[in-house]
């Protein structure tokens, strides 16, 4: 908001016994605008204002206000004037705020502002006449609701007779976009905030509730402090009419503002008692029923002495009431409303209430039975017993009913229950009672009491919530819910599905299912229980869904191998285990587990644990039971690694999977931070659950493990870390580390481009394995399809009649270079184009490469760029769009044809992190060869200037394209030669045809590798290429 203008203004005089003004409101009045006024707000060439003050402006003729001569004023963008200083900019209460002024006259003294309504041209201006000094108030609002109000008044000083007249134009109903600043003060202030004396305030609220009495009911005020309504949340009945004034007329008799306590009430009439005001010698006494707007004069008025009894009251009717001090012709203004006791009558309580005729009062109340649709209420029997019984009163509302509020029932004489039906379910209800004397006289409404019916949801008991190890015929348990005829139960795979079961379990006291079909093991199920009654239907929405897991079948033979990679990944809130495996950890331990990444000894996962701030053992990976784990002839094979040398991993057995504390320790392993293979030989005796957990010691540390291997202990070992060292296009060489025991007859190598393993039934044969003899750990496998990933595991083979278990997989993609990949494809190339090229690549991918590609893919046959051999440097601009997130990218072309991707063939990189390759090119050496070159283009995540073209990474990318050197024409476009030479058609399947031949002495066939494997001496127009494989070659003419 803006800041506070301050200007010194004229001297200060003293204006006292303000509150001795008449006052008067009419209606109707009419709102004339000011024309050629001077302009106060916005200031400058601004368009809004805000808490700004005007400086003393000079009056053309001294005002009288309270007594004094007032010769200058002071405006405030706060919708009140004042005199003898200027207020601060914050004042939002000048009634009840004297800061230097000594007085004020406020129209909506509040925190405001201008207007924002469409349309709206907010200013302050004022005008200064002959008769009338005039400030209006343009388009104002709350500085709140400005979007939503828009309020036109003004404030007029008479300077003949000292009237001070507030007139409102057209406004805006009350704002509803917030309740801040809804009670501003209107009314008139001396020198000082003494209510008694020098403070004249109106007051209008939401009394009672729901009120529709508008600012023209407006009242006096009890104390200095008292506001207006103006809210729309609140009430928007209680607005301002248009035409409405309000009149202050010096004057000179102080209204009444001492009440006593209201005596002698009964049930037609109340006696009123107040103090004398100086002065006064009669007195006029108006009351009203509570909730009615307007007022009836005592029969009696003018009434000389300080108290008035009031007759010909309702019974049982809530009355107000003001009282006006008169002096001959002086009149003040009406007082205050009363209470009972002499305080703030101006609430709901007002200022008495004529006693009932049926004097009966009901305690007591109390409520039973609850059922979701029904409730039985009851009540303590009055002192008096009512002739006619009792009525009720009940609602979701806690308003209280009043005494022309229609009963919801009623009960015969002695009767003190009722029972109530037809209710909502889960729903707060209020309920009253009240006294029938005689059909026409009732007692007052009791105090309120409440209940809420009960919920169609019941308490289910079992299974507990997300359990799990199940059985597959659960009994799924509840509580009954009083009142309930029946319960629908719905079963499914999906949270709020029905396709396992949906069914109605009609009786009241049925409390359990249990199912006859057993379903799935290592399932997850959700279900609900919901009630319904005679006369509401379950919801239809069930009511809290839960969930359960069934158990998984035990495994009855080994081995069982996880090497976690079809399982996704978890994080550190999202803790995770392979299916029938599970995360564990002690109560209040710091740290998490989850399938994830950053450790793995064959891509993409591995498992990780990880402590915070605990130093102890704890979280632990769980398998599933194992039934001949503790039967002596098992081990357990794994590899695993640490984020420190040091850090230690356990492995024991769990007698309660789902309890941490029944973890015993077999072996404690002491890791260092490189993947290594270790074995655990399992004692007979233990329990059927292998665990691997955490081993403590020290705070923030991570372990690893990755291809768990549970297995019989075998008597012919099985071999160890399956590496390929090396790749051809259509082969590669495998290794291994030889078993500790004697290998007899050497080992079998078993190959396959799905990752199934093969078992001791597998058949083998020339197409799928080679067998090796003798004790060497390598093989050579060959014939293999080029650019395709493949698996393969290793056996040894003892004897004749004894091969150990199979080891593996390791993976391996058959291709002359270097094969990278990543555990992650969240980052991939959207998009790779080049300009000015023969050929230029057209490359997009609306999604990533992923697993079984493993995020590299090998493009060279489908998308390349082609230029013209050049004895200069040949530059090519590209654009590559990155999928995802900011990345690095390289590229490199091997140039020298050497397989390897040197260096120097580093063709672009990136120097930081971006989503686009803006402005970047390629430059092809002067003097490259013809010929077809293989182009790798790399994004990684994790780094800004990739260095590596072969070492896999995390997220990322790698493709390989083609870069064509040409000096005419290849087969994948057709263009003219400087003698307008035509190869056709293209592609073409046997025969190629050249337009004209008379001029080509020799015809040379490159392949995408850049090999020649054709060439033709005095070619005819027809070349026979029938035996060249499909593919893309370049044809040199």
């Amino acid at each position: 908001m803006a800041s506070t203008l301050l200007l010194a203004g004229s001297s200060t005089f003293a204006q006292t016994n303000v509150a001795a003004y008449t006052f008067s409101k009419s209606t109707g009045a009419a709102y004339t605008a000011i024309t050629g006024g001077t302009k106060l707000f916005p200031t400058g060439t601004n368009t809004s204002y805000d808490n700004e003050v005007s400086t003393a402006i000079t009056l053309s003729s001294p005002f009288t206000y309270g007594g004094v001569a007032v010769t200058t004023v002071y405006v405030s963008a706060n919708g009140f004037i004042t005199f003898g200083a200027a207020p601060s900019g914050s004042t939002y209460s000048p009634l009840s705020t004297l800061g230097t002024t000594t007085g004020a006259i406020s129209a909506f003294g509040q925190d405001a502002g201008s207007s924002t309504v469409t349309g709206a041209t907010p200013e302050v201006s004022y005008v200064d006449s002959a008769s009338e000094f005039i400030v209006q108030y343009k388009d104002h609002a709350n500085y709140y609701n400005a979007s939503t109000e828009r309020l036109n008044f003004q404030i007029r000083l008479n300077y003949a007779t000292g009237a001070v007249n507030i007139v409102y134009g057209s406004t805006t109903n009350p704002g509803t976009v917030s309740t801040s600043g809804t009670t501003p003060q209107v009314g008139i202030r001396g020198n000082s905030v003494v209510y008694a004396t020098n403070v004249s305030p109106l007051m209008i609220g939401n009394v009672p509730a729901g009120t529709t009495c508008d600012w023209s009911k407006a009242v006096t005020g009890n104390a200095e402090t008292s506001t207006m309504l103006f809210s729309g949340t609140t009430n928007a009945n209680v607005k301002i009419p248009a035409g409405l004034q309000y009149t202050w007329t010096p004057g000179t008799q102080l209204p009444v503002r001492t009440f006593a306590t209201t005596t002698a009430v009964t049930n037609s009439g109340a006696t009123l008692s107040w103090t004398a005001p100086t002065g006064a010698t009669s007195y006029n006494v108006q009351y009203r029923a509570l909730g009615s707007c307007d007022w009836t004069d005592f029969s009696g008025n003018p009434v000389s002495a300080t108290t008035a009894s009031l007759t010909g009251l309702t019974q049982n009717t809530t009355y107000q009431i003001q009282v006006q001090a008169l002096n001959g012709a002086a009149q003040s203004m009406y007082s205050f409303i009363p209470s009972l006791s002499g305080g703030n009558g101006y609430v709901a309580a007002g200022s008495f209430t004529t006693v009932a005729n049926c004097l009966s009062t009901v305690t007591g109340l109390a409520s039973s039975a609850l059922t979701p649709n029904t409730a039985t209420v009851s009540w303590t029997a009055s002192t008096t017993a009512p002739a006619n019984g009792y009525e009720y009163y009940y609602s979701t509302s806690s308003t209280a009913p009043t005494a022309t509020t229609t009963p919801s029932g009623s009960v015969a004489a002695g009767v003190v229950t009722a029972n109530l039906s037809g209710l909502v379910p889960a729903t707060q209800y209020y309920y009253w009672v009240r006294g029938n004397c005689n059909g026409t006289d009732k007692g007052v409404w009791s105090s309120s009491a409440n209940f809420t019916t009960l919920s169609l949801c019941p308490t289910v008991t079992a299974p507990l919530a997300n359990a799990i190890d199940q059985l597959t015929t659960p009994t799924i348990t509840w509580t009954t819910v009083n009142g309930a005829t029946g319960y629908k139960l719905k079963v499914g795979t999906t949270s709020g599905g029905n396709n396992i079961l949906d069914v109605d379990l009609a009786g009241g006291n049925v409390s359990s299912y249990t199912f006859t079909a057993p379903l799935n093991n290592s399932t997850l199920y959700f279900y609900s229980v919901s009630a319904y009654t005679a006369t509401t239907a379950a919801p239809v929405t069930p009511c809290a869904i839960r969930s359960f897991t069934t158990l998984c079948p035990a495994v009855n033979s080994l081995p069982l191998v996880e090497n976690f990679d079809t399982t996704s990944t978890g994080g550190s809130t999202n803790t995770n285990a392979p299916s029938c495996w599970r995360y564990l950890e002690p109560a209040s331990w710091a740290g998490y587990g989850y399938v994830g990444t950053t450790y793995n000894s064959s891509a993409p996962n591995g498992y990780y644990i990880y402590n915070d701030a605990a130093t102890t053992v704890g979280g632990m990976l769980v398998s599933p039971q194992i039934t001949p784990l503790s039967n002596g002839n098992n081990r357990v094979r794994f590899m695993a690694a640490a984020g420190g040398a040091g850090y230690t991993i356990q492995v024991g057995t769990l007698s309660n999977p789902a309890d941490a504390t029944t973890f015993t320790q077999i072996s404690s392993i002491t890791l260092t931070t490189t993947m290594a293979q270790y074995t655990v030989n399992i004692p007979s005796g233990t329990n059927q659950y292998l665990a691997f957990r955490h081993g403590g010691g020290g705070t923030y540390r991570s372990v690893g493990l990755d291809n768990v291997n549970i297995q019989p202990i075998p008597t012919c070992d099985n071999p160890t870390l399956v590496t390929i060292p090396s790749t051809l296009s259509n082969g590669a060489t495998i290794s291994w580390t030889a078993p500790s025991s004697t290998v007899g007859l050497g080992y079998d190598v078993f190959y396959s481009t799905t990752n199934t393993a093969p078992n001791a039934s597998t058949v083998l044969d020339a197409t799928n394995s080679v067998s090796t003899t003798g004790t060497a750990t390598t093989a050579s496998l060959s014939g293999l399809t080029s650019d395709t990933f493949y698996y393969v595991w290793v056996r040894a083979k003892c004897s004749v009649s004894d091969n150990s278990v199979w080891e593996g997989s390791a993976r391996f993609y058959t291709s002359n270079y270097c094969t990278p990949t990543t555990s992650n494809q969240g980052s991939w190339i959207s998009s790779f184009t080049s300009t000015t090229a023969n050929a230029n690549m057209a490359y997009s991918s609306a999604t990533a490469s992923s697993s079984p590609t493993f995020g590299y893919k090998n493009l060279m046959t489908s998308n390349n760029i082609t230029v013209t051999e050049s004895t200069t440097n040949t530059v090519v601009p590209i654009s590559i769009t990155a999928g995802g997130p900011t990345v690095g990218i390289a590229i490199w072309v091997d140039l020298n044809q050497n397989n390897v991707f040197d260096a120097t063939e580093k063709l672009f990189t990136t120097s930081s992190y971006t989503t686009t390759t803006s402005g970047a090119t390629l430059t092809i050496p002067a003097n490259t060869p013809v010929g077809s070159y293989r182009m790798r283009v790399l994004m990684n995540f994790n780094s800004s200037a990739p260095t590596d073209p072969c070492a896999s990474f995390v997220r990322g990318e790698i493709v390989d394209y083609s870069l064509v050197v040409t000096t005419f024409l290849g087969t994948n476009e057709v263009n003219n030669n400087k003698n307008n030479i035509k190869v056709y058609p293209n592609p073409f399947a046997d025969v190629l045809n050249i337009s004209d031949v008379k001029n080509v002495k020799s015809v040379s066939v490159i392949d995408i590798a850049g090999r020649l494997v054709k060439t033709i001496e005095k070619p005819n127009s027809a070349l026979q290429l029938g035996d060249l494989k499909s593919g893309m070659y370049v044809v040199v003419l």
